[in-house]
């Protein structure tokens, strides 16, 4: 299943450590959202290790299902990407 996660991180040291696990999952699409493509145990297993890392009483983490259905309808405006990866946006 496919996702769209975005995170708010107070701390420079949790932060990288987020980034670090989302970049093993998948593939930053802004500064702090990444689009990541996983089995729900594979989820799961990130959602547990997500949870090691941030201050729950700072730190947010957001994990946005993509359904196949809703994926064709995704826009995106702006630059394109440059990195050759299929993206689920569609550049208007």
């Amino acid at each position: 299943m496919r996702y769209l996660v975005t995170y708010d991180i107070c701390d420079d040291n949790r932060r990288e450590k987020v980034i670090k696990l989302l970049n093993d999952c998948g593939k930053r699409v802004q500064f702090s959202c990444f689009e990541i493509d996983i089995s729900s145990q594979e989820l799961e297993s990130l959602l547990s290790r997500l949870s090691k890392i941030i201050d729950k009483d700072e730190d947010k983490i957001y994990i946005f299902p993509l359904s196949k259905f809703a994926v064709p309808f995704v826009r995106k405006l702006g630059k394109r990407d440059t990195e050759g990866n299929s993206s689920l946006s569609l550049i208007l």
